[in-house]
């Protein structure tokens, strides 16, 4: 069973989601904005910042496709 809040958000993105270091956030498959990713304020005082700040947003990115990966997984293995 799919909880109501992953189903709305499965529902909301196109897939797959992409991390733009530039405009340092995710867009959708089709260019489309989904969130900002903003976390300066431990991270500007530590070394590598930009890297650590691209690094969360590539993970995040990633959590989010892996989730519809599992997610459209287990909906699929329901219907068999």
């Amino acid at each position: 069973m799919i909880s109501e809040e992953k189903k709305a958000v499965l529902d909301t993105i196109n897939f797959p989601v992409n991390y733009e270091k530039n405009g340092q956030s995710i867009k959708d498959a089709n260019g489309l904005f989904v969130c900002d990713v903003r976390g300066w304020s431990k991270i500007q005082f530590m070394d590598k910042a930009e890297e650590r700040h691209d690094a969360i947003g590539s993970i995040i990115a990633e959590l989010l496709n892996d989730l519809q990966t599992t997610e459209n997984s287990i909906l699929t293995k329901s219907n068999i």
